[in-house]
């Protein structure tokens, strides 16, 4: 008997607590933890680092008991943490009023004001930390919400990119060996010889095997100015270096925390740049009605900032396009009704200086329609008994200006070929044998060069 009712009490329980461990479904988080200073999620044994801890929480759909009221932050074994070493909880860069509680390896970030909103929002908790003093390839956090009641809100939170930066987006760090890389030999740092405000920089790739990249600074910055992230590494570029003196200095790195002596410094005394840039690769026009497109590969120089578009000797209206780095082709299009003849594109390439590259030029032809159309060879009239179709009277017209005449049936019908110096072809409805042709539809094939164009004529008589 008295078994049962310990069955029935336990039954009333479960009734009691388990819809509110289970309604807590609806607030949604994502998020990651970084060592302050460092994007790999590495840090060195044995070192104080600040941690921070980044979540996105989403209270769009929450609903009620679902108030955060606790922040639990479970820390990993050998990571030295306590309430005091808390430095600051942020919403949306808004300081919160908190009271924090260590509970064996358990942080408890507890809420003066519980949030109870319905908004998207995103929390930073920078906390410092000593790191184990033994290597760990993978130490993991946990981070779950709590309610009013201290019930988990949901399980622990997911990880992922809740900052929008491309760094850990993840719970786990590494702990390296806190050996510094050996100092980085061989560095040279040159001006560049073709006339670029260009510095290049060389040096002996490190023989660390657990060196991730180097540092480049320049002028005593302390943050670096380059930073890779190869360890085969070997040179690098500097690109528009205001004119002057400069010094550089590089350090090979294991973890962004953890990096080599400084090597020796080197001064360069850079120049105005006076090259101009590499012309762009291609360029290719199309037109689509009273619309024109141009199409470029972008110029091979890095220091290009934007992309000037001529149309004959004038720059297009809102023809000059801002260069972006990594962009490997541009276009452009605009509102213009071609002109009869030929109009020569061009696409400048400009750099920070002001220096052009050789214009990349695509000529584009229109044609004359022939005319009149349709045409009455049988007329008394000369306007109307033969269809002409006009070359324009242009000096860089070049090839050979030629028509040919087809049948709807495919058939050649007439071929028309002018000499050099004629401007116009004439048809005077008669094929190859002089015999006047039936009324109808006849296709014409019209070339001047390698530029065609086709189109239809109606002969009536």
């Amino acid at each position: 008997m008295k078994h049962r009712s310990w069955i029935f009490i336990l039954f009333l329980t479960l009734c009691t607590y388990w819809p509110n461990m289970y309604l807590m479904a609806a607030v949604t988080s994502l998020g990651e933890i970084n060592a302050r200073g460092d994007d790999l999620g590495v840090v060195p044994a044995s070192s104080n680092v600040e941690l921070v801890i980044t979540i996105n929480i989403d209270r769009s759909q929450a609903e009620p008991g679902e108030e955060i009221k606790t922040i639990e932050v479970t820390i990993p074994p050998g990571f030295l943490t306590g309430a005091n070493d808390v430095i600051s909880v942020n919403r949306e860069q808004t300081e919160l009023d908190v009271r924090p509680e260590m509970i064996g390896r358990i942080l408890r970030i507890v809420l003066v004001n519980e949030v109870g909103d319905f908004t998207t929002s995103l929390y930073e908790i920078v906390l410092r930390s000593k790191t184990p003093n033994v290597v760990v390839k993978q130490a993991s956090f946990k981070v779950i919400l709590r309610n009013l009641k201290d019930l988990a809100i949901g399980e622990y939170i997911k990880p992922g990119n809740a900052d929008g930066r491309p760094n850990n987006n993840d719970f786990i760090l590494e702990v390296i060996p806190n050996v510094p890389p050996n100092p980085v030999r061989h560095f040279r740092a040159e001006t560049d010889t073709k006339g670029e405000n260009d510095v290049h920089l060389s040096w002996e790739p490190s023989s660390n095997t657990d060196v991730s990249g180097y540092f480049i600074y320049r002028d005593n910055n302390n943050q670096p100015l380059i930073t890779l992230r190869v360890r085969e590494a070997k040179q690098a570029v500097d690109v528009n270096v205001p004119s002057g003196n400069h010094q550089y200095m590089i350090r090979a790195y294991k973890s962004q925390l953890l990096k080599s002596e400084p090597s020796q410094i080197i001064s360069v005394n850079v120049r105005s740049d006076t090259a101009a840039p590499v012309s762009v690769g291609t360029l290719t026009v199309q037109t689509f009605g009273e619309t024109v497109k141009l199409i470029w590969t972008a110029s091979l120089s890095r220091d290009v900032e934007k992309y000037q578009i001529w149309r004959d000797e004038t720059v297009v209206p809102d023809g000059e396009i801002p260069a972006k780095a990594e962009k490997e082709e541009y276009e452009f299009d605009y509102q213009y009704r071609l002109p009869k003849g030929i109009t020569v594109y061009a696409i400048v390439a400009i750099d920070e200086a002001g220096n052009e590259s050789e214009r990349t030029i695509q000529k584009i032809r229109i044609f004359e329609k022939p005319y009149p159309n349709p045409f009455t060879p049988l007329s008394d009239d000369p306007d109307f008994n033969k269809v002409v179709f006009p070359k324009r009277t242009i000096k860089d017209a070049e090839g050979e200006f030629l028509v040919l005449i087809f049948n709807l049936n495919g058939i050649l019908v007439k071929t028309l070929a002018a000499d050099a110096l004629m401007t116009k072809l004439e048809w005077d409805g008669k094929d190859e044998s002089g015999v006047l042709v039936e009324s109808g539809i006849y296709v014409y094939q019209m070339q001047v060069g390698s530029d065609t164009v086709t189109g239809t004529i109606i002969l009536a008589k």
